[in-house]
């Protein structure tokens, strides 16, 4: 059985959870409250130098980071749809992996933890506008495409969909981005589709 290391309002602990509702992958949930500070554990500690969540583990086997859990699950318990062992649409894959990792975490995830936990927001000034910058290249992309990377949808979707879901945490609004939208609408239609409560 699978062990997810998991807080209930962590985007990140979402986008993995997303993923194994929507491959079907049963798991069990460990949640870990940030709070507290049980990620800072001696016990905790033990699982996961690191002090991060999510965290994956697989018998004696453990992942950390959620992109690096998101290929593993693809590879692991998914068809090629989700990750393609073709070498160039695996590369369109991992690029817009690459954005949530970078554009998104400085945009809308930024501004959502300025709001909520600005302890651990690393750019409180600059994530609106940040956040604008990476929504206006995920429009461009959407634009007249039904998904981010490929034909179908990807881990690239699966990453990218909690920041920018949850951009209204934040106070940005995304009404000016109507590509986005409709994307937002067509995850939410997938089959197995879970929300950040869920």
């Amino acid at each position: 059985m699978l062990i997810l290391y998991d807080s209930p309002l962590s985007l990140n602990c979402y986008k993995v959870r997303l993923l194994l509702a929507l491959l079907g992958v049963a798991y069990h949930r460990q949640r870990v409250d940030l709070r507290k500070g049980e990620h800072r554990t001696e016990q905790f500690l033990v699982v996961n130098p690191f002090g991060q969540i999510p965290m994956l583990e697989h018998g004696e086997f453990r992942i950390r980071d959620s992109q690096t859990i998101l290929i593993w699950l693809a590879r692991r318990f998914a068809d090629e749809s989700w990750l393609p062992r073709d070498p160039d649409q695996e590369a369109e894959v991992n690029g817009w992996l690459a954005a949530a990792a970078f554009e998104l975490r400085l945009g809308p995830y930024d501004a959502r933890l300025a709001k909520h936990f600005p302890s651990l927001c690393v750019n409180a000034d600059q994530a609106v506008e940040n956040s604008h910058k990476a929504l206006q290249l995920y429009e461009r992309r959407l634009e007249g495409r039904q998904w981010l990377a490929l034909e179908q949808p990807t881990i690239s979707d699966v990453a990218a969909f909690p920041a920018i879901a949850h951009c209204s945490d934040g106070g940005i609004d995304l009404a000016p981005y109507p590509a986005i939208r409709r994307w937002l609408d067509r995850m939410k239609a997938l089959p197995g589709f879970v929300s950040l409560l869920d």
